[in-house]
């Protein structure tokens, strides 16, 4: 009874972990808790609930209870200590920095939400996944999140999708996310997020993921994945997210050069049907895009001046010289996790006098030195940097697969981004994608032959 009672519970955690990353990029949510700060954007200090929060805590609840039910449970993994150590080391300090944070209440509940993720990895690392349970309900996702923002896009304003999380705009309100042509305003893609550059972070992720899956595929299933693939990449163009344009290349191009390295390591190649189906469609799909859109790309590729695009330049400098302003008042234990917006407005409001903007600064190095102190910075430095030192120092010994390459092009793509943009850390939807790419890698590494002879010899069970 209790090994059945276990099997249930896992197999309840796995279908909710599933339905997680299909529906990872809603941003349904209700408002439990208004603190009195209006200057600052909602995002960044209220308490709310998103809908998604029910099918991570079935997922992480089932994946417990299991593994507590379970008389044959293996020995919790916790993952290539380079990730691990430097996971854990941000979420013991985002805990010690909640009494001394500027916004404490938003500080404890971001902790909380840190909580539930750090316990994801686990799930990740640990629990028996399908790397179909993972790939399908991305793809599936991003055919979603296409049909919304090509609609978008075309009909130059949202759906009244509110209940499923889409927000509310339009290309001649001021204030929304558009590109410009004179004074012809195109509504960017929102899909059911709450901006496009989240849409295309998010987009970018989950088709490198995708893309790996796709690799190892045969038959129908090729297809069907391509076609879901085309809709994604569309989308994600049509977001007109430039850092997640120059991440997805830089992901691809980090997929490639592993895949590479693979082959001429003596691993199977690649199917060169599948290369040749994906690159023509890729081709395609851009193809058509520049094609049908060269005039809004001029302006976003900076070949023709824009107002929107100079102040879009300008608030994010203030907000960098901001950030150091910030980080020279509290080098130690930052402002608090969460927090770098209300330290704006309660600390150094001059910093951002000429564009008013209390929002977080949009290079995650900065934000989280600011946050949490110079240690914050070089954990996160170590966290996205030690994958890559650890996979050239056990070169010869890993076996790089199609599905580990498209996780590597992920967390290149996911890190590019975090140069240019701040969701990844600030938003529940960015935070969920990235702390999944790493528990995804980091279950890969667990699969590597030195790997198996280290736990062997400490006599841990094998994976």
């Amino acid at each position: 009874m209790r090994e059945r009672l276990s099997r249930l519970a896992e197999g309840v955690s796995i279908w909710s972990l599933a339905a997680l990353a299909f529906t990872l990029p809603f941003w349904r949510h209700w408002v439990l808790f208004h603190q009195p700060l209006d200057e600052v954007l909602y995002d960044y200090h209220e308490i709310v609930l998103y809908a998604t929060d029910l099918f991570l805590w079935v997922a992480l609840g089932g994946w417990l209870l299991s593994h507590l039910l379970s008389r044959s449970r293996a020995k919790l993994r916790w993952g290539p200590a380079f990730l691990f150590a430097p996971l854990l080391g941000l979420l013991m300090l985002s805990i010690a920095g909640v009494p001394q944070a500027v916004d404490p209440v938003y500080a404890a509940y971001t902790v909380v939400r840190l909580v539930f993720i750090f316990v994801l990895y686990l799930m990740v690392v640990n629990a028996p996944l399908e790397r179909g349970l993972i790939a399908w309900p991305l793809a599936a996702g991003m055919g979603v999140q296409g049909a919304v923002g090509v609609l978008q896009f075309l009909l130059g304003h949202t759906l009244g999708l509110q209940w499923l999380g889409e927000t509310t705009a339009d290309a001649a309100w001021p204030g929304v996310s558009v590109v410009m042509v004179g004074v012809q305003r195109w509504l960017r893609a929102y899909g059911l997020t709450q901006h496009p550059n989240v849409l295309g972070g998010l987009l970018m992720a989950g088709l490198l993921v995708v893309i790996g899956f796709y690799l190892i595929q045969l038959g129908s299933r090729r297809i069907a994945l391509l076609a879901m693939l085309a809709v994604g990449l569309g989308t994600l163009l049509l977001t007109f997210s430039r850092a997640a344009w120059l991440g997805t290349a830089a992901g691809g191009l980090a997929m490639l050069g592993v895949l590479l390295w693979a082959q001429r390591q003596g691993a199977r190649p690649v199917r060169r049907s599948s290369l040749v189906l994906l690159g023509s469609l890729i081709l395609a799909v851009v193809l058509v895009f520049v094609a049908a859109n060269w005039p809004l790309l001029r302006p976003r590729l900076g070949l023709a001046s824009q107002g929107v695009e100079i102040r879009s330049v300008e608030e994010r400098v203030m907000l960098d010289r901001a950030a150091l302003v910030l980080i020279q008042m509290r080098p130690w234990f930052g402002v608090g996790l969460g927090s770098f917006p209300a330290a704006l407005f309660r600390l150094v409001p001059e910093a951002v006098s000429s564009y008013p903007s209390f929002t977080p600064v949009h290079n995650i190095f900065l934000l989280a030195t600011a946050e949490l102190g110079f240690l914050g910075g070089l954990l996160w430095l170590c966290l996205i940097l030690s994958p890559w030192l650890a996979l050239w120092l056990r070169r010869r010994q890993v076996e790089m697969t199609p599905w580990w390459a498209g996780l590597s092009g992920a967390m290149a793509a996911l890190t590019v981004v975090s140069f240019f943009d701040h969701y990844l850390w600030s938003f529940q939807q960015g935070r969920l994608m990235l702390w999944l790419v790493w528990g995804l890698w980091a279950r890969e590494w667990a699969r590597l032959p030195f790997s198996r002879r280290m736990r062997e010899s400490t006599q841990e069970p094998s994976p």
